[in-house]
C-alpha cells in the first residue's frame, strides 16, 4: 500500500476584488481532478494562497482521502504548516 495515495497541488492568487484558488488532486493510479474556486472578498496573495489549501483539503477530505502529500509555491503557507514559521 502506498503511503500517499493521494497527491495536492496548490495555489492562491489575488486580483482588486478578490483572488482565485486553483487546485489540483492526484489520486493514486487516477485522473487528476484540477478544481478552481474565486474568491469573493478583498484578499492578499497569502491569504488567497491558506484559501487554495484549506479548499483542496476539504475536498481531499470529502473524497475520504486517509494520506495525502501536499505541494505548494508559497514559501509562507508552507513554512507555517510544517512549523518552520509561527
Amino acid at each position: 500500500e502506498e503511503l500517499y495515495p493521494m497527491t495536492l497541488f496548490f495555489d492562491g492568487s489575488k486580483c482588486q476584488r478578490g483572488g482565485g484558488a486553483g487546485v489540483v488532486l492526484i489520486p493514486l493510479n487516477a485522473e487528476p481532478m484540477p478544481l478552481s474556486f474565486r474568491l469573493d472578498f478583498p484578499c492578499t496573495n497569502n491569504i488567497a494562497e491558506y484559501e487554495a489549501l484549506v479548499l483542496g483539503l476539504q475536498v481531499a477530505l470529502h473524497l475520504g482521502v486517509k494520506s495525502i502529500n501536499i505541494f505548494g509555491d508559497s514559501q509562507l503557507v508552507v513554512n507555517q504548516v510544517m512549523g518552520i514559521y509561527q
